[in-house]
């Protein structure tokens, strides 16, 4: 049985539960219209245990040394890698440049004793959005198989927000597959951007 008493303190600290609280309130969460700082706390807090596996941007400084530009942070409640399962989704490609991806990776993240799966995105790079990881929106779910479903919503809205606002244009590939297949992404790409594949 989940004794929520013994578990929150050992995921989150009181900090971090009230930033989740806000976040839960304030979701979905978007540039130029929220400020993002607990959307990026929840985002970290959601996507400690897969740090290693988010995009990391390559820079080269003056002197030619390159320089990786993904940050990693230190997990403040001692159960998170036990009890949080971040579940990777899919990784889109924004655009194609010679020798160079642009990568944004979306995970669900079920948070124990809020009962809602956080959505996140994660870039090698800051400067989108001044932070490298959002949380941009969750659910709740009654069955296990509505979690792509759900989540592939969440992203939609979110490329939704982007096209409407900034006029951002289709992403171009998905680097990897996960959760949600390709093809859905596709699907989901064309209907935002209203694209005709070809047959």
């Amino acid at each position: 049985m989940f004794q929520e008493s013994l578990v929150m303190p050992a995921l989150y600290t009181q900090d971090e539960e009230a930033v989740i609280k806000r976040w839960i309130q304030q979701a979905p969460v978007y540039p130029e219209r929220d400020d993002l700082i607990d959307s990026n706390r929840v985002a970290e807090i959601s996507l400690y245990s897969v740090q290693s596996l988010l995009p990391k941007g390559l820079s080269i400084t003056e002197d030619g040394t390159p320089v990786l530009g993904r940050k990693t942070w230190d997990c403040s409640g001692c159960m998170r890698n036990d009890l949080l399962y971040p579940i990777h989704l899919f990784e889109i490609n924004w655009a194609d440049s010679p020798g160079w991806t642009w990568p944004e990776v979306y995970y669900a993240t079920f948070l124990p004793g809020y009962d809602v799966y956080a959505v996140t995105l994660s870039q090698g790079s800051a400067d989108s959005y001044d932070y490298f990881d959002l949380a941009i929106g969750f659910f709740r779910v009654d069955k296990v198989e509505q979690i792509a479903e759900k989540s592939s919503r969440i992203v939609q809205d979110w490329w939704q927000f982007q096209r409407n606002e900034w006029s951002q244009w289709a992403w171009v590939d998905v680097l990897n597959s996960g959760l949600v297949e390709a093809g859905l992404a596709f699907r989901l790409r064309d209907e935002v951007w209203q694209k005709r594949r070809k047959t």
